[in-house]
């Protein structure tokens, strides 16, 4: 009895702990699957950082290349470098995007997808991964564009002419001119060019008596357009609708929005209060008179908008310090909310011609012309087209000393041939 019952007691207990040992498996089989999951997501969000390291070296490395380059193109040398620099296996879905700021800073953006191993069992496919990026250069020389012709493959897109002389003389004044035409720069008479630099992609075309001073780079580059992505002020409705006066007399305007343009004719006398002129689907025309403003800036936007000085009058306009467009006497939307602008602008005096500022005019074919013996006698000009005519019967000067003026200088006109490329993010 006693044996039977040592039997059965003995085959109860090895039942007992085999259905033990079995629920500790199973417990210790459930247990593992929250400990896989963790590291296996451990394993994937590694390799998303390895990745995510990669595409950081790959774009700072594409910024610095893009600054150093500094050309029209620098998007271009950029992504060269970016794909050369990134490791392919580690990502898929790659996308870089690089822009150039209104204060001239070469920027980036990398998005990019890391597929996952562990984390589809949960159904994650992937983790989604970016980069950012900035890179400066710091002016190197003091010297600041006065003159800018984008325009990349017209012939004459400098063009002097004059019976007298045509002189851009200014301490730190740089002359650019995008064009690779053979005659990019034409200078017909007794033309002079004065400057700090002379930076001309094509050739120079002379006949007469014209002088150039110093040579033009051995080598020079097409350079962006420093305000293509400059901020444009917010229009709102029409203030003004077709404004027009004639005849003698005296008028002091107020910024606001005037749309259809201004029309004067006559010899009218014309103050600008401070403030923002904003011209929309229209023109300035004159054909005569007295204009002075100090503290303003005119806003060119939508359809066929541009500015047509034609008449024997005296234009002396200093430019806002602050507000939207500070710096900027004259600033055209080339494609605004309503059309494009017009495809060429005339800023013609017989007396004075006087802009304290920016005069911004990119995509058109914009003439500069005057007669008398004093010619853009203000302490800074700049004068920034798709394509620019110097024509003039006199003594046609740019004598620009920004030493004298309180007007601010963007940091995007300033030369960076030269200096060195840093990241700044």
């Amino acid at each position: 009895m006693f044996t039977y019952l040592h039997v059965a007691l003995r085959e109860s207990c090895g039942r007992f702990k085999r259905h033990r040992e079995g629920s500790v498996a199973a417990t210790f089989a459930l247990s593992l699957i929250p400990v896989v999951g963790l590291v296996g997501t451990a394993v994937d969000y590694s390799s998303a950082t390895n990745a995510r390291t990669n595409l950081q070296v790959a774009l700072d490395a594409a910024l610095l290349a893009g600054a150093k380059d500094g050309t029209a193109d620098w998007a271009t040398a950029a992504l060269n470098s970016f794909n050369a620099n990134l490791n392919a296996k580690l990502a898929t879905n790659v996308a870089p995007t690089f822009q150039l700021t209104s204060s001239r800073a070469y920027t980036g953006r990398v998005t990019a997808t890391v597929p996952s191993n562990f984390l589809g069992v949960l159904g994650v496919s992937g983790i989604n991964i970016g980069v950012t990026g900035t890179a400066t250069v710091p002016p190197s020389t003091g010297g600041y564009y006065c003159v800018m012709a984008l325009n990349r493959t017209a012939q004459a897109a400098l063009q002097l002419t004059g019976n007298a002389s045509i002189t851009i003389n200014a301490p730190k004044c740089v002359i650019q001119v995008n064009s690779s035409s053979a005659s990019a720069v034409t200078m017909n008479g007794n033309t002079v060019i004065r400057s700090v630099e002379n930076c001309f992609v094509g050739g120079v075309s002379t006949v007469g008596n014209s002088s150039l001073s110093p040579a033009p780079d051995a080598t020079c580059k097409p350079i962006p357009d420093p305000f293509a992505n400059y901020p444009r002020p917010m229009v709102g409705n029409c203030d003004y609708t077709n404004y027009q006066l004639s005849g003698n007399k005296t008028a002091t305007l107020q910024p606001g929005v005037y749309c259809g343009g201004m029309t004067f004719s006559g010899p009218v006398n014309v103050t600008f209060a401070p403030g923002l002129y904003v011209i929309k689907d229209g023109v300035i025309t004159e054909t005569g008179g007295s204009f002075t403003g100090n503290g303003v800036s005119f806003f060119l936007t939508g359809y066929n908008t541009s500015m047509q000085l034609s008449g024997q009058a005296n234009w002396h306009l200093v430019a806002a310090s602050n507000g939207p467009l500070p710096g900027f006497a004259i600033f055209l939307d080339p494609d605004g909310p309503s059309g494009l602008a017009g495809s060429f602008s005339s800023l013609s005096g017989q007396s004075e011609l006087y802009f304290e500022g920016i005069v911004y005019l990119p995509k058109q074919e914009v003439t500069v012309s005057g007669n008398a013996s004093a010619f853009a006698p203000s302490p800074y000009t700049s004068y920034i087209g798709d394509t620019l005519r110097f024509v003039g019967n006199g003594d046609l000067v740019i004598n620009n000393d920004t030493s004298l003026t309180a007007l601010p200088l963007p940091t995007s006109l300033y030369v960076q041939t030269g200096g060195r490329p840093i990241l700044t993010q």
